[in-house]
């Protein structure tokens, strides 16, 4: 078997100097000719400037043996190399999305991050004297193994402001806590099912409970990428709501139905509503201190106590025997979760109970 490529990595200094030289080729035809927004340019620029890998380049070389001279054309990921041989001639600036709290030329940068970006290396897959007809076949090959993208993976793929800005930085510092409370497996983290249901939570905060929808998540992303009101306000609230949920729960969360998002979702809203107020919840509203934490974890403890009471009944006399309310949270609970009107109901209850439970 002979292998037809070799790993190797290059720094952004050595693409710059091929590229100075007339050396460097970067050919679309191997490529889609989609061009990167200003957006795009910049989060790849901060994923350099923070050391992140980023997917790997395929090169061509080619030797003149009368010239002596090198050809090195670019396959696949000329975008990238497009974007930092651009940025590092002040062809544009990062987004203060990215590198807050202004955006910034390389230029701009201070010495020791310019030394860190033209040093920083790509994994280049290099293809020695390879024709255009294996060049096709790599490719075929490769996007055979490759996994169907969830609809958050796409969002990533596609938007790159502040909105999601905003709901990766939460979901990096949150990630622990949602995978060790068993929330989301590693597997489902790796497809970023953490960030899609951070993406609701931060909805919710700004517009109110809505559903659960591939569209509308969709377009809170369009709707907020050059700009996401309340950014940092937003930020500071959830990461107080995430922390009074945990001081509530303490360890127990994964013993408890709550660590389901359909019961999870709407308890973070009603701690919020109770907290700061939700858009367009009418509920009653109760301020608690950390010493009523272990009030309001009993009164999760009912509602899960609830739920397996309904569940492990035989027959239908212990549902007919339901108060109205405790009937009509179980009802959304169990039918149409993701619906807004079915989270509000539940939300609407888990405030209610609150309340009570601290008014008593």
């Amino acid at each position: 078997m002979q292998q037809r490529f070799n790993t190797r990595n290059y720094s952004v200094r050595d693409f710059e100097e091929w590229d100075e030289r007339g050396e460097l080729v970067l050919a679309p035809k191997f490529q889609r000719r989609d061009v990167w927004s200003d957006k795009a340019r910049s989060y790849l620029i901060d994923t350099i400037i923070r050391g992140k890998p980023i997917p790997k380049i395929y090169m061509r070389q080619d030797i003149n043996p009368e010239t002596r001279r090198t050809t090195r054309e670019i396959v696949d990921g000329q975008q990238r190399l497009r974007t930092v041989l651009s940025f590092i001639k002040d062809g544009f600036k990062i987004s203060k999305a990215h590198r807050p709290p202004k955006s910034l030329y390389f230029s701009g940068l201070d010495e020791d991050t310019q030394r860190d970006i033209l040093k920083y290396e790509f994994v280049v897959d290099l293809l020695q004297d390879m024709p255009d007809t294996e060049v096709y076949d790599l490719f075929a090959r490769i996007n055979t193994y490759s996994e169907k993208l969830k609809p958050q993976e796409l969002r990533n793929a596609q938007w790159f402001g502040e909105f999601k800005s905003s709901v990766y930085l939460l979901s990096k510092e949150f990630r622990t806590f949602l995978e060790t409370n068993k929330v989301f497996t590693p597997k489902q983290t790796l497809r970023m099912a953490e960030a899609e249901f951070i993406s609701e939570l931060l909805l919710a905060i700004h517009e109110g409970i809505r559903e659960r929808q591939k569209g509308v998540i969709d377009n809170c992303y369009k709707k907020y990428d050059d700009n996401f009101p309340n950014r940092e306000l937003h930020e500071k609230r959830f990461r107080e709501t995430m922390d009074i949920i945990g001081g509530i729960v303490g360890g127990d969360l994964p013993q408890l139905k709550f660590r389901a998002t359909r019961l999870l979702y709407p308890l973070y809203c009603a701690v919020f509503h109770l907290k700061f107020g939700l858009p367009r919840l009418r509920a009653t509203r109760s301020s608690f201190k950390v010493s009523d934490y272990p009030k309001l974890k009993m009164v999760l403890e009912r509602v899960d106590a609830l739920i397996d009471k309904i569940e492990a009944a035989a027959d239908d006399d212990v549902v007919d025997a339901l108060s109205t309310e405790d009937r009509r949270f179980y009802d959304a609970y169990s039918e149409h979760w993701v619906h807004a009107d079915k989270r509000t109901i539940l939300t609407e209850y888990i405030c209610k109970q609150i309340v009570k439970t601290l008014r008593k």
